[in-house]
């Protein structure tokens, strides 16, 4: 028998076993106790997986002691540069907050927010929240927009990686947005708070009106108490006067009383409570 009638029969060995359902090479395929196919199924805890080989105790304790010299940065400079190992583009806010590249200048970051600030003058916490998140997201814009660039080749114009380019694009949509978004809660919280205060100066206003109105009332209403007080008096005062000179008319003439209470019946007048007081005394 040749090698080529060899490798037929072989093969067609292999196409036999394949279709009875045994593997090839019986050897190469470790020992799993599996129990004979047939009703009651048999449990998964039957199946014993095949046993590891042992591991000696130099190994292990060479393990112990190379996990000693892993053990990661201790000082806060280090904690703070390994976190950003996995960071590829910080687009994403990495671990939920906003961090700058190692490439991106800090002072430059803070220049964007003090102009910003001086812009928008933030009075409240709240503002100052909004206009820290307006410049997050503008620089975001701007890291995504470069981040397109690198996509793009500087001399043919043609794109590199479509992939990246669209992902870059999408977060560039999206902190464009959160920037927008923030902008009109600013402007929206500023017209609330102008909207109150004007209500609140409305409202003094109103109460001022209210009050100068009641204090002229009263100054009304005390003018006229006077006015009549003053009356009362011009009255007594002139009935001060008819009686004293009735008392010096009937000390020059004693007969006066007489001719006076003659011509008051004459009239049909009774005599005053003045007249009478004066006459008893």
């Amino acid at each position: 028998m040749n090698r080529k009638e060899r490798r037929a029969g072989a093969r067609q060995q292999r196409k036999e076993d394949r279709k009875a359902g045994f593997p090839t090479n019986p050897s190469a395929v470790p020992e799993l106790n599996i129990p004979e196919p047939g009703l009651p199924l048999p449990s998964l805890d039957s199946i014993t997986p095949p046993a590891k080989p042992p591991i000696s105790e130099a190994r292990l304790e060479a393990n112990r002691q190379n996990a000693q010299h892993s053990t990661g940065p201790t000082t806060p400079a280090g904690v703070a540069a390994s976190s950003q190992n996995r960071t590829l583009h910080g687009l994403a806010r990495h671990n939920g907050s906003f961090c700058l590249l190692r490439i991106e200048k800090h002072d430059k970051f803070e220049a964007l927010k003090t102009e910003l600030a001086d812009e928008h003058q933030p009075s409240t916490p709240t503002e100052a929240i909004l206009v820290n998140s307006m410049a997050e997201s503008l620089w975001l814009s701007q890291r995504a927009q470069k981040l397109q660039e690198a996509c793009l080749d500087c001399i043919t114009g043609q794109m590199k990686d479509a992939k990246l380019f669209s992902l870059y694009l999408r977060y560039q949509t999206t902190h464009t947005r959160a920037f927008h978004k923030c902008l009109n809660d600013l402007i929206k919280l500023r017209a609330e708070k102008r909207k109150s205060e004007l209500g609140f100066e409305a409202q003094a206003r109103k109460e001022e009106e209210l009050r100068i109105k009641n204090e002229q009332h009263e100054m009304k209403k005390q003018s006229q108490y006077w006015d009549v007080l003053h009356k009362d008096a011009k009255a007594c005062h002139q009935l001060t006067m008819n009686l004293m000179q009735q008392s010096e008319a009937r000390k020059e003439n004693p007969g006066f009383q007489a001719e006076f209470e003659a011509e008051l019946a004459k009239r049909g007048t009774k005599p005053s409570t003045w007249a009478c007081a004066e006459a008893a005394a």
